[in-house]
């Protein structure tokens, strides 16, 4: 599974960008390859969309992202689908919860809306793109052609600049809301993390960074609350995931299996016939058979 942080990080040759401290902002025409990709990030991170289209997908949602379109992408997974049609050319702000906490805190007499309401768990949070907005992310693209890197104070500036321009518009207060729940927890919830992120694919190390934990931690934390062993919840929780995805669908194997967090279809089906007692196919054909 992709590391986006990392592989954005570690490739600057292949994607121009600017960065200070764990902030990161680039903009890039993305070399796409594979129709579907499982992703995730141990920040959130802002996109603009230049041109193209992207779709980013999580269990029972989906978002379509294209020209002129805004969104903020909580720390976590996803799969994103492809299109081919023209180069996807983004700009893209990376920031991890301490940079949103630390500009709330400081903040938080400029907030012109009243944010009591819960915040939503969707992995995605449209950002509304006005002309202020639109103008703003005009302003950062001039640095991608001049032979001047910015300095990272200057780098820093844009990023508050940009969180200014979200908490100034009542349009947003959806992520309004979220970044103020930021400031009020002191952890990640781990049920809340393993909830939003069992379906892909991760590694336990990338669970414990999501729930801003060392692993140690977080395989006693889950211990205490689930009673089990993550890998043995995981497997439980793709399964069941994966066997609800085959009678309700008409997706491929393939896909169940990327969507599903399985490593390969070889293990899917074998891991699942071992549970089931039969194929995925077999299963789906035996499903239908019964609801006709």
């Amino acid at each position: 599974m992709i590391n986006y942080y990392e592989l954005l990080k570690n490739n600057p040759a292949n994607f121009k960008q600017f960065s200070c401290k764990e902030l990161l902002f680039l903009n890039y025409d993305c070399p796409v390859k594979d129709k579907k990709v499982a992703k995730w990030s141990e920040h959130n991170y802002i996109y603009y969309v230049l041109s193209g289209q992207k779709t980013f997908h999580t269990p029972g949602r989906s978002w379509a992202l294209q020209k002129g379109t805004a969104v903020f992408v909580k720390r976590g997974a996803c799969i994103v689908e492809q299109f081919f049609r023209e180069p996807f050319c983004i700009v893209v702000f990376i920031m991890p919860d301490s940079f949103i906490k630390a500009f709330m805190s400081e903040n938080k007499n400029l907030l012109q809306i009243d944010t009591k309401e819960e915040a939503a768990n969707d992995l995605v949070i449209p950002v509304d793109a006005d002309e202020v907005m639109k103008a703003f992310y005009d302003s950062v693209l001039p640095y991608f052609t001049s032979e001047i890197k910015p300095p990272e104070n200057l780098v820093e500036l844009k990023f508050k600049e940009l969180l200014l321009n979200i908490i100034r518009n009542p349009v947003n207060k959806e992520l309004i809301a979220y970044m103020q729940t930021l400031v009020k927890r002191s952890e990640s919830s781990l049920e809340h993390v393993m909830e939003m992120n069992y379906a892909y694919n991760l590694q336990l190390e990338a669970y414990a960074q999501l729930s801003n934990r060392s692993l140690s931690s977080f395989k006693r934390d889950f211990q205490e609350i689930y009673r089990t062993t993550p890998g043995r919840w995981l497997l439980q929780k793709r399964l069941q995931y994966a066997s609800m995805l085959l009678t309700t669908t008409d997706k491929p194997v393939s896909d169940i299996t990327l969507e599903s967090g399985f490593e390969n279809i070889a293990h899917f089906s074998r891991v699942f016939k071992e549970k089931f007692g039969i194929s995925p196919l077999q299963y789906r054909k035996h499903q239908e058979s019964t609801t006709v």
